[in-house]
């Protein structure tokens, strides 16, 4: 799970801490997370840094953790 949250969020649905504890959650049960705090950004990404941060950590995330992943047979079969 990729989490990509603006680290001055002020959106009171969305606080930056729900992330962090979900991140946590996410693997404490043993789950695959990372999780990128985005500084001074609020609930929209503004920055270009930030948007081609964004994009970056998808992409790279993608080819990692979709793009070349095995099957699910295949990944159960391998992790057996």
């Amino acid at each position: 799970m990729l989490v990509i949250h603006g680290k001055e969020d002020s959106n009171p649905g969305t606080l930056t801490i729900q992330s962090e504890v979900f991140f946590e959650a996410v693997r404490g049960s043993g789950g695959i997370a990372r999780l990128v705090l985005l500084p001074f950004e609020d609930h929209g990404y503004r920055a270009i840094e930030s948007i081609e941060h964004v994009l970056w950590e998808q992409i790279t995330w993608f080819d990692k953790y979709v793009k070349n992943a095995l099957p699910r047979s295949s990944a159960t079969a391998a992790e057996n």
